[in-house]
């Protein structure tokens, strides 16, 4: 019972009504009130009767030392399990101790069993181009980011595996060396080429085969001024990654004949791109409809992508002054986003 209804009962006992009727006014078996009572009789009915005896609990199946030997394994190895570390608890007795044991040590100690955040794998270049972009346009307001159209492709695959580690850390240390899995792109079943800006989604466009330079110059001939056009108006800015094909002579050649300014992007910087969230979106939207084969996982995929609104891209967008803020702040390291 709760102590509004221990209250009420106990109002109804000191005016002489029999436990069995305060159990059917209280809508409380009156098995649960004869116990109660029976387990107070010998307490005054005042307020101190509102709280429970104390009680020993049950004893722990761990000593303060297997304590400490659990959260030194985590500690030490925080990609360990915690099947791995109550096989190696040394115990005097011969029991087991469960694998949720194990986690509610941990838990004590301020040490959770997450899993991984993904992060790019930054070499000290890495962080020195990207603190240096992101001080070069830490002064860029939402309307400036507003004018850029964001472009990458990626992959989707039937069935697809995240591949999911876990990491033992304390709250607020997901980001932090070892707590991440690091990662790296790799082609997929069906490619894709995409636009985004903060007027919505951009063009969709499957690519068939390895992406080069013939293939990308043909994309950026087909899409990239009238994207730009359409969700950011003339004066556009355009964003691509550092892949061999997008830096290619004749793929710059033709952008600076065609006026098509471009943003000087930092090398491995996939948490800086609003686009990256939009695909991981996609995927995850693109799994839960469990595409039975090629073609209706690109059909799917091409659907998915046009249901993107402008509010939601407008919004990643917007957030853009916030990643370069956290690249200040760790020095050129990963952000949260």
């Amino acid at each position: 019972m709760d102590l509004a209804t221990i209250g009420a009962a106990i109002a109804f006992k000191r005016t002489g009504i029999s436990e069995r009727e305060i159990g059917r006014r209280l809508e409380v078996p009156h098995s649960t009130i004869q116990k109660f009572f029976s387990v107070h009789r010998h307490s005054p009915l005042s307020n101190a009767a509102l709280k429970d005896r104390p009680r020993s609990g049950r004893p722990r199946c761990t000593t303060a030392r297997q304590d400490r030997f659990i959260v030194r394994s985590i500690v030490n190895d925080p990609n360990t399990d915690a099947s791995s570390v109550a096989a190696d608890l040394p115990t005097h007795d011969g029991r087991s101790v469960s694998e949720r044991t194990i986690r509610r040590r941990a838990a004590e100690a301020g040490l959770y069993h997450r899993v991984k955040r993904s992060a790019p794998h930054l070499t000290a270049a890495h962080r020195h181009a990207r603190l240096q972009f992101a001080e070069a346009h830490a002064d860029w307001t939402v309307d400036d980011w507003r004018k850029v159209m964001f472009s990458d492709e990626s992959s989707v695959e039937c069935g697809q595996n995240h591949g999911q580690q876990w990491v033992w850390r304390k709250k607020g240390e997901e980001w932090r060396g070892e707590n991440r899995k690091l990662t790296v792109k790799f082609a997929g079943h069906v490619s894709f080429w995409c636009t985004m800006a903060a007027g919505g989604p951009g063009s969709f466009h499957v690519l068939n085969g390895t992406l080069d330079s013939a293939r990308y110059l043909n994309v950026v001939r087909r899409h990239v001024q009238r994207d730009g056009i359409r969700l950011c108006g003339e004066h556009f800015i355009f964003q691509q990654d550092n892949h061999s094909a997008h830096t290619a002579d004749e793929v710059l050649d033709y952008m600076e004949r065609k006026g098509i300014q471009t943003l000087n992007w930092p090398a491995n910087s996939p948490d800086l791109s609003p686009i990256e969230n939009m695909f991981a979106c996609l995927k995850r939207n693109v799994t839960e409809r469990n595409p039975s084969n090629q073609n209706r996982l690109r059909e799917i995929a091409q659907e998915e992508w046009n249901l993107f609104t402008p509010a939601y891209t407008n919004a990643l967008i917007s957030s853009i002054p916030h990643r370069l803020q956290e690249v200040i702040e760790r020095r050129g390291g990963s952000t949260s986003y």
